[in-house]
């Protein structure tokens, strides 16, 4: 931002500013920031999501317990030693673990996580004297076991050294207030190491199960490929061309994966179609269009077997419907047809026009991309559509209507292929 002679930012505003950017780089640092867009870390960040509620949850009932006993040792003595300390004392602490519970319920795992840890490490200088350190390493042996698993495998040590540093520190600045512990300490370090392979191990395992269910999405799409060699390679084009699509639009995260696999999978129904009908080179027959039009159901009915997969339904069963409610095979319309397979109908499309298939002829990009823009508000979401023809002019460097010389028009279609109702591209 520039600002003249005149118009000078002020000295708050600046520390303002200053204030929000050094916010915004620790929410970056120690939140959530692995990439979404692998499904190993989305598990990751959602198992240390719900363990870090259950642990808040159990210092819930942990301090509201204190607070009723303080309480009622108040309402008994109210001018008792420490009693009004005490109630105040339960009251910030409930307060910490409230905002400590909505910052782990808003996604910032990592920051929870870290404050979490820090706040119980810190309250122990405050709660007890050098002499009875000793007896508070049941309390710092907490972070240190928890941490691997809440926040990342090494947060287990950077505890660990913290714990370390913090009792040697203590022991030097109070000489003879307490024996030192070595035998503490090793153990310590003993379940710093402990917690953090065990969390290493988990994480692999997440991982592995992961690329396993990945690498099986593969095949199942590799083998349809290989049925219907004519579209090779059809859904390894059109997955690519839907993220980066969804990207526009902004979908994010999760939706993200949930979209990937359904792109992959969004034909895994016609392996219920007799080939006679999947390689016919000509014009379907109003029976065959009937037989035809169940492979999104078929995809449905297999694919929601699969518990994993049932989030990636909306592409494989709903990739067929039209903005206009003409499709199949529910007939929903408009915003009634979910999000994801308006998106990719739009790439489906695309990709059937540009490409080799057996029942109709290749069109050049400027004219599938002219047929996808008139078929904006009837077949496709307008809003897709508008996102879509940014997105292919600027990664092909296709001039705008009225902005070419070529011998096509825009807007005209193959002339040996009608666009009916039972006509459907792609089938």
């Amino acid at each position: 931002m520039q600002y003249t002679s005149l118009q000078r930012p002020s000295f708050e505003h600046f520390c303002l500013r200053a204030g929000k950017h050094f916010l915004m780089k620790i929410i970056k640092l120690f939140g959530s920031h692995e990439p979404l867009d692998d499904y190993s870390q989305y598990l990751l960040i959602d198992y240390r999501q719900k363990l870090l509620r259950v642990l808040l949850v159990m210092c819930f009932i942990i301090a509201g317990g204190l607070t009723a006993v303080n309480l009622y040792d108040w309402i008994r003595d109210p001018l008792g030693e420490w009693r009004a300390f005490n109630l105040i004392s339960d009251g910030i602490a409930i307060a910490i673990l409230a905002f400590l519970y909505w910052a782990n319920h808003k996604g910032l795992v990592g920051l929870a996580g870290w404050l979490f840890g820090l706040i119980v490490f810190a309250a122990i200088p405050l709660s007890y004297s050098p002499a009875l350190l000793n007896e508070t390493f049941l309390i710092m042996a907490l972070p240190v076991a928890v941490s691997s698993f809440i926040i990342r495998p090494r947060a287990s040590f950077v505890f660990a050294g913290l714990v370390a540093v913090f009792y040697n520190l203590i022991f030097f600045c109070y000489p003879g207030e307490f024996e030192y512990e070595i035998f503490s300490l090793m153990t310590l370090c003993l379940l710093a190491a402990g917690s953090y392979l065990i969390s290493s191990l988990l994480n692999k395992a997440i991982s592995d199960s992961v690329r396993a269910y990945d690498e099986t999405i593969q095949g199942w799409a590799k083998a349809l490929e290989m049925r219907d060699s004519e579209t090779m390679g059809h859904s390894q084009r059109i997955v690519e061309l839907t993220l980066q699509l969804a990207r526009k639009l902004g979908v994010k995260g999760i939706d993200l994966l949930h979209m990937r696999r359904g792109a992959l999978l969004h034909d895994i129904g016609k392996m219920g179609i007799p080939d006679a009908i999947l390689h016919k080179p000509g014009e379907l027959s109003d029976e065959e269009w009937v037989i035809m039009r169940r492979h999104p159901v078929y995809a449905r009915d297999y694919l929601s077997k699969v518990s994993y997969l049932s989030a990636a339904l909306d592409i494989p069963y709903s990739h067929h419907e039209k903005w206009d409610g003409s499709g199949y095979p529910q007939g929903l319309k408009g915003e009634g047809i979910p999000m994801a397979a308006r998106i990719f109908a739009v790439v489906d499309v695309w990709d059937a026009l540009t490409s080799k298939r057996p029942y109709l002829e290749t069109w050049s990009r400027e004219q599938a991309l002219a047929y996808i823009q008139e078929q904006s508000g009837r077949q496709f979401d307008p809003r897709v559509v508008e996102a879509f023809v940014e997105l292919i002019r600027s990664k092909f460097e296709l001039p705008k209507m009225g902005e070419t010389n070529q011998p096509y028009a825009y807007g005209a279609r193959q002339p040996n292929i009608d666009f009916s109702s039972n006509k459907t591209i792609p089938r």
